[in-house]
């Protein structure tokens, strides 16, 4: 059984910069290994992001995300891609209700359809969605491979294109933004099961592994 978290200690923020190491650095190779100290991915953005993990039943790590927002410094897809001019100028007029979703990273053993699906609904239509409700974020940027995008709308999780398709970390992307209204919109059981409960009451949980 896969559990979703919100992070809120630094010991498992800890594992979660580990367990992205393994999987950009000795897996994909898409970093220098000399570049990070520990075997530790982090960057600049961690310290503005909400960070979550999933988790399997013996407390392995089976996947992570974080929602980078209200940062004072450009945003990765800002930074690193191109957007199409007049998305920028809109999206800078917004900067108080926008975000990005990024290190969306799955252990190999759980790259099936099925568990892909657990993780998309569990992050995306569950973490995701609550947490910029909660802050008032209206857009997510994103930097989505082609082939995860259909995958992404094969369960109803819209991203517009927001750029050309880019090469840089490691494979070809696409710049995209995601629309909190539309997200739910198309998942009226997500606004039904917010508008239910205090979803962040327990942050969707408080990890009990140890």
């Amino acid at each position: 059984m896969i559990r979703f978290y919100e992070v809120n200690d630094s010991d498992t923020l800890e594992e979660i910069f580990r367990f992205r190491y393994d999987i950009v650095v000795e897996e994909l190779g898409f970093f220098d290994p000399d570049m990070y100290e520990g075997h530790k991915e982090r960057d600049e953005w961690d310290e503005y992001s909400t960070h979550f993990v999933a988790l399997d039943d013996e407390c392995n790590i089976v996947a992570t995300t974080r929602i980078i927002h209200h940062a004072p410094i450009p945003y990765p897809t800002e930074k690193y891609m191109k957007i199409n001019e007049p998305i920028r100028k809109l999206l800078d007029m917004k900067r108080d209700s926008l975000c990005e979703i990024s290190r969306l990273f799955v252990a190999k053993k759980y790259r099936t359809m099925h568990d892909t699906k657990t993780i998309i609904d569990g992050f995306i239509k569950r973490h995701v969605y609550f947490t910029m409700r909660r802050y008032g974020l209206e857009y997510a940027y994103s930097a989505i491979e082609r082939r995860f995008k259909r995958l992404l709308k094969m369960y109803n999780v819209h991203f517009d294109v927001i750029g050309p398709e880019q090469s840089g970390y490691g494979s070809p992307r696409l710049p995209c933004l995601l629309y909190v209204h539309r997200l739910g919109a198309d998942n009226p059981k997500l606004i039904e099961y917010y508008e239910s409960k205090e979803p962040w009451l327990k942050k969707l949980h408080s990890r009990s592994c140890r």
